[in-house]
């Protein structure tokens, strides 16, 4: 299994479990991830499948060169692909990623402060996807984790957890979690000493009750 395989799942839509396995344990394919679903809700949307209008080629020539094409000019196929590849090249490098990062949430909850920070609180928002969930957290009023320690956010059902990640100091986090928030509701964040213990320590800072 290599990225290029993965991520390619991933865009068409069509992910194995063995895909989404390599996308959530992949340390170069997670920091990706952002990306891969913005990427992945553009290509869902219908207007870009649309068929072109036959003006499109010269449109695309005169965008790049800086005039009007001659009428009835004839270009060979190798010239049009390389415009429309430096067309594409400079929308997914510039401005079609700030636009399409805009896009809403699916879901946002408040995360407040327990009695052990009062003075934190925070939204948590989420973007669903068939490999896993997409989060961001704007964090306020939480001092930075004491060294030796971390922040630890997790997803809960009950009495079964799972990690979604870890940060020293409050600010706008981002994060990647292969679960959903329709089958652990429950958002809390722990500080946790680092070492081998690996369940949560109990020291809630944060928590969506």
């Amino acid at each position: 299994m290599t990225c290029d395989d993965a991520r390619a799942a991933f865009l068409a839509g069509e992910p194995t479990a063995e895909h989404t396995n390599h996308l959530t344990s992949c340390s170069t394919c997670k920091s990706m991830a952002d990306e891969l679903l913005t990427m992945r809700r553009a290509l869902e949307r219908d207007d870009v499948w649309e068929e072109p209008g036959p003006d499109l080629e010269d449109r695309v020539v005169t965008l790049i060169a800086g005039t009007a094409p001659a009428a009835n000019a004839t270009r060979p196929t190798a010239w049009w692909a390389a415009a429309a590849a430096i067309i594409v090249g400079l929308l997914v490098t510039g401005g079609l990623w700030a636009t399409l990062g805009t896009l809403s949430p699916d879901w946002e909850v408040t995360l407040p402060g327990t009695a052990a920070a009062p003075n934190a609180s925070g939204i948590v928002q989420g973007w669903n996807d068939v490999a896993g969930t997409r989060l961001r957290f704007d964090i306020d009023g939480l001092e930075d984790a004491p060294p030796g320690s971390v922040y630890q956010v997790w997803f809960s059902r009950e009495a079964t957890h799972v990690s979604a990640g870890t940060f020293v100091a409050a600010g706008e986090i981002e994060m990647w979690t292969g679960i959903s928030r329709r089958d652990f509701p429950r958002i809390w964040i722990t500080l946790e000493l680092l070492d081998a213990d690996e369940s949560p320590s109990g020291f809630t800072v944060m928590d969506t009750g």
